[in-house]
């Protein structure tokens, strides 16, 4: 068993006179020093205590840490002694790290932490739903930030109604109550808190689970009438119709990722692109229908910057100002599609994802397996259909996307 305690390292002095003070570890004769960054002259050290003397002008700031650093190393050995195994110096050293790290990060600091990161690698609409969750539990708390310790099941029930009484639908109020669980297990990977730590545990989630959204699909003579809709090339409207045609035979490709495409994407007669939520590569075939509207854009904007349609180019070189401007053209495209729906009578609310979902559901009216729906729509969640689906040849999925035709 290691053993921890605090002495004046004496075989060092500093260039004032004064010794380093060292918590000493020591385990089968090893011996390991770790530096607490704190100092004491040889008259002002208490060796029976192993405090400095109360004459001492930081005393009592030396006596906090000292007994800090000590239940630190004191807590790390009786983990490691509870798990029943060998261990070594280095790996205890490690855990008190890890507990310093525990002890010194707030909730909200790493949800700092953990949205510049994603800033950084540049997943911004993922950053901007843990800041909108951050905000939401700076909001519950009154403005108070909170520790790791605090989060129990009745905290995270209470957030739950909190979130209910502003007025939040199970399905928007899920948003934020899953996010702070993926922080949660963040905080377990990197170390913040331990493995075994689940307030979540009997949390429930069924009422989100039975609280479905509304399903919004086109079926295929709807999405014929916008394909036969003729609009004045150039148009707000005319980009519209033919982004949201694109995003339909191009087996449901996000608007985000649409914005992002080049030239350099097209190979062999497919689309070939990584999908910016999930990081996976896709390459759905390119249908004749998104073959018409790639001509019409090669056409008339050559000069984008390799971009195929005009939503971004050499002036968006930020992450930031990209995102800006998907943004604001989304915005105005979904403005467009519902003039669009007016025109032609469709009822439902059509937006760009409108698109995505009637891809999917009309596969499956014309009795295409789920999973192959899936894998062709690039789904992250669904992983045992995943990776039941890895087997699947491209050929078969073309054949299920050309019955589209």
């Amino acid at each position: 068993m290691a053993s921890s305690k605090v002495v004046l390292f004496t075989s060092k002095t500093l260039k004032n006179g004064e010794h380093p003070i060292m918590l000493r570890l020591i385990q089968n004769r090893n011996i390991k020093y770790i530096n607490l960054h704190a100092s004491c002259l040889p008259d002002l050290w208490d060796e029976e205590n192993n405090l400095p003397k109360k004459q001492h002008p930081h005393f009592h700031q030396l006596k906090v840490l000292i007994r800090s650093r000590l239940l630190e190393s004191e807590k790390a050995i009786l983990e490691l002694e509870q798990e029943n195994r060998p261990y070594t110096l280095e790996e205890l050293c490690k855990r008190m790290a890890i507990e310093q790290k525990r002890q010194q990060t707030s909730v909200l600091q790493y949800f700092e932490a953990v949205i510049n990161r994603l800033n950084l690698s540049g997943r911004l609409g993922y950053a901007a739903v843990f800041t909108s969750t951050r905000n939401y539990l700076l909001n519950f708390r009154e403005g108070r930030d909170f520790e790791f310790a605090d989060i129990t099941h009745s905290f995270i029930v209470g957030f739950d109604e909190y979130l209910l009484r502003r007025g939040l639908k199970p399905n928007a109020a899920f948003v934020p109550i899953r996010t702070f669980k993926t922080l949660l297990n963040y905080a377990k990977k990197e170390g913040f808190v331990r493995v075994e730590y689940n307030p979540f545990k009997e949390f429930s989630f069924t009422k989100y689970r039975r609280d479905k959204p509304v399903k919004r699909a086109l079926s295929r003579e709807d999405i014929r009438k916008i394909e036969l809709l003729e609009l004045t090339p150039g148009t707000p409207e005319y980009h519209a119709k033919n982004y949201f045609i694109f995003s339909y035979y191009c087996a449901g490709i996000n608007f985000i990722d649409l914005a992002y495409l080049r030239w350099e994407n097209i190979q062999n007669g497919r689309l070939v692109y990584v999908r910016r939520k999930t990081k996976e590569q896709l390459s759905p075939i390119i249908l004749e229908p998104a073959k018409v509207i790639l001509k019409y854009y090669q056409n008339e904007f050559p000069n984008l910057a390799g971009y195929i349609f005009p939503i971004l180019d050499e002036k968006h070189q930020s992450l930031k100002s990209k995102d800006y401007r998907i943004d604001k053209v989304l915005r105005q495209v979904n403005k467009a599609l519902k003039e669009i729906a007016q025109q032609i009578g469709i009822e439902s609310k059509l937006t760009t994802y409108v698109a995505r979902h009637s891809f999917a559901t009309n596969l499956k009216k014309k009795g295409v397996a789920t999973a192959l729906i899936s894998q062709a729509l690039g789904h992250e969640s669904e992983r045992t259909t995943q990776i039941y689906l890895d087997s699947f040849e491209n050929e078969i999925i073309d054949e299920a996307v050309k019955s589209l035709l």
